[in-house]
């Protein structure tokens, strides 16, 4: 049935490798202490709602077995993409080679989205409004006022250069979450201040729009790479050395997707590594800190791209602070909730995921949960209104600034 409907063909590339998934739900599980680390099968405790059962569905979707209903969509749209199914299954796996790209089973949760997006079958509110003002205003957040993007530019205390009025040899990308959301806010401020304290010549787009991850994520692909192309051709002219960037989708953007459709010019940084290279050229001078913190790994910076370790280096190069993990981090770090699409459209199940990083991160006795990416930061904000937390929630960005040494 449905053989008129769903095609095999539509998975194109990456349907014979849906045929690799054993279904042994190992995706799921931490290897090294077995706690479930897919917020989604948490959460709902159903195979479905696994990594195991998004190529599943995938696959009989694919082959006609069964038609994109709202239940399947809610499924599909559940998952945050945090990467925790894919690094398991990478590690556990005995034909480990064959986990590659087409085996990725966020490449295929991405597939299904766009073959629901591409039917005009997404029936999601949140995300339907979140794609229109995409189009519509270059911002998922339905903010109409392009002045509104560079609103928090007022608060600070000294100018800074606009590009391309003004040459600067590092573009500072500041991404649609620092840019728009209150709450957050205050990150990208301290970003520019440190950057600032260490004589960095940076500048920012006058006529920022968003990187287009999301739109991607929703399955929204044609927009994705509409988007891509007019920040690559946007980038390029400026002819800055590099592109730094507070957020970890706008650098997972740059770095592993945007490659894809065209070639940024520039190299791209995340603004942890970057710091890391100031502090250790001596061009940002740190004070004592006496405090305990605690670091979450975002999973864009992560799982996605891999950097772990400029986070904790320039965690530690502030004497006096004291970092003590989780049990759970790195490529086995629990998700704040907060990705793929779950803000907008499930904001309780967000709210349950990040309430259970916060009180991960109370056992290690810190006083400061400190992470690098404004989605969870977004998620551990809220919670702990929920929550009633005593610890602290800080962009690493916040702590630098706390504790550069102003002469």
């Amino acid at each position: 049935m449905y053989s008129d409907y769903c095609k095999v063909e539509e998975l194109g590339q990456y349907y014979n490798h849906l045929t690799f998934c054993l279904g042994c739900m190992l995706c799921t599980r931490l290897e090294e202490t077995h706690l479930i680390n897919c917020p989604m099968y948490e959460y709902r405790k159903f195979k479905a709602y696994s990594g195991m059962g998004i190529l599943r569905i995938a696959k009989a979707v694919a082959e006609g077995l069964i038609d994109i209903s709202q239940g399947v969509m809610d499924i599909v749209y559940y998952c945050t993409e945090c990467g925790s199914c894919v690094a398991q299954c990478k590690k556990r796996i005995g034909y480990v080679h064959l986990v590659n790209e087409y085996f990725d089973h966020l490449t295929i949760l991405e597939e299904l989205r766009a073959m629901i997006v591409e039917r005009g079958l997404l029936r999601i509110p949140a995300h339907k409004n979140s794609l229109e003002s995409l189009v519509r205003y270059g911002n998922p957040f339905g903010v109409a006022k392009k002045e509104e993007r560079l609103k928090w530019v007022r608060d600070l205390e000294f100018k800074v250069k606009f590009v391309p009025k003004e040459k600067a040899s590092v573009l500072l990308y500041v991404g649609s979450m620092y840019a728009l959301e209150p709450l957050v806010c205050d990150t990208i401020k301290s970003v520019t201040r440190v950057l600032k304290a260490a004589n960095v010549d940076f500048g920012l787009l006058e006529e920022e729009i968003d990187d287009g991850l999301y739109a991607l994520q929703l399955g929204e692909k044609a927009l994705f790479e509409e988007i891509t192309r007019r920040n690559i051709k946007t980038f390029n002219e400026l002819g800055a050395e590099t592109i730094v960037t507070p957020d970890p989708h706008s650098y997972n953007a740059f770095k592993r997707y945007y490659p894809r459709i065209g070639r940024i010019d520039a190299e791209v940084l995340h603004i942890t590594e970057f710091v890391k290279d100031l502090i250790e050229e001596g061009k940002l001078k740190l004070t004592n800190v006496q405090e305990v913190v605690t670091y979450h790994d975002p999973c864009n910076l992560g799982r996605r791209c891999d950097v772990y370790d400029a986070p904790r280096a320039v965690i530690n190069a502030i004497n006096g602070l004291k970092l003590r993990e989780m049990e759970r981090i790195k490529e086995n770090a629990w998700c704040c909730g907060a990705g793929g699409g779950v803000m907008a459209a499930y904001p309780s199940f967000m709210a349950w995921a990040s309430s259970k990083r916060i009180k991960e991160a109370e056992l290690t006795g810190a006083s400061t949960l400190i992470t690098a990416c404004p989605w969870c930061e977004y998620a551990f904000k809220t919670a702990l209104e929920a929550t009633k937390s005593p610890i602290n929630v800080q962009n690493i960005m916040e702590l630098i600034e706390r504790s550069i040494k102003r002469s």
